[in-house]
């Protein structure tokens, strides 16, 4: 609900039903058979009688020479029912074994996004993708950057309302077209200065952010396309105050950054 004195905050939920927790697996006597599991079924398909170590229907010996022949001939079966139950784990992104490189081409990988050759690193931008396909809500971008590793509040300026803004508010004066504008405040960001006696002149930058172009590539792919996020970087990390049952957000020094 719209607050008539600050603007919309959005920070970190946890979800009440992660997306992390896995169905429970299909499995069954046949997922990861060994070769003796399938003795039984195996020695059944031979002849009955005497010659084939079963006189009057009794029951074949496993220790004999033709259950031993029986085991060799069942090793690729047991192979096979192996893989075909490891099929199923392929149908998700974190159990995935061997299709790795059939998700990536699926979502467009590797891109500008996934510098990275690592497969970790792979498995961790495919996921990352997987999720992002689902981002709706400015809820769903935290979620989202907090699985990518970045704590992030998401602000949503309001233009001053008559009749419903309060003076001394949050809310600002100006042309509604500036609420198409939100604000991502990213907290505890390493930031690198120009530093005198060490950097140097004409080729070191007054200042350099670690990691937000990531969250930006991120981002761009996503936001609505009739909004335009704005990244105010934070040095500190990111501590909370209650006033009245309002949390305050205090994050220290800051830089701005708008995407052109």
């Amino acid at each position: 609900m719209r607050d008539p004195a600050f603007n919309t905050r959005t920070e970190y939920e946890a979800p009440t039903e992660p997306s992390e927790v896995l169905p429970p697996a299909p499995w069954d006597a046949l997922a990861r058979p060994e070769i003796d599991d399938l003795l039984p079924g195996g020695l059944a398909l031979w002849p009955r009688g005497a010659a084939w170590g079963s006189p009057d229907g009794a029951a074949r010996d496993t220790g004999s020479v033709l259950a031993n022949f029986t085991r060799v001939l069942l090793g690729p079966f047991r192979d096979l029912y192996a893989r075909a139950f490891g099929i199923t784990l392929e149908s998700r992104v974190l159990t995935l074994e061997n299709s790795l490189a059939d998700w990536e081409a699926d979502y467009g990988l590797p891109d500008a996004c996934s510098p990275t050759d690592s497969l970790s690193g792979r498995r961790r931008t495919l996921l990352s993708r997987v999720r992002s396909v689902a981002t709706i809500t400015p809820q769903d971008f935290v979620r989202l950057a907090q699985a990518e590793g970045f704590d992030i509040v998401i602000e949503e300026p309001a233009t001053f309302e008559c009749g419903f803004s309060e003076c001394g508010g949050e809310h600002t004066l100006g042309d509604p077209i500036q609420e198409v504008y939100w604000i991502v405040h990213i907290y505890d960001l390493a930031i690198d200065y120009f530093t005198c006696g060490e950097s140097e002149c004409g080729h070191d930058p007054l200042f350099e952010t670690v990691g937000v172009e990531r969250l930006q590539c991120l981002f761009g792919r996503l936001f609505p396309a009739w909004t335009q996020p704005v990244y105010v970087l934070h040095e500190n990390p990111r501590q909370q105050l209650v006033l009245g049952g309002v949390p305050l957000t205090l994050g220290g020094a800051h830089l701005m950054i708008t995407p052109p």
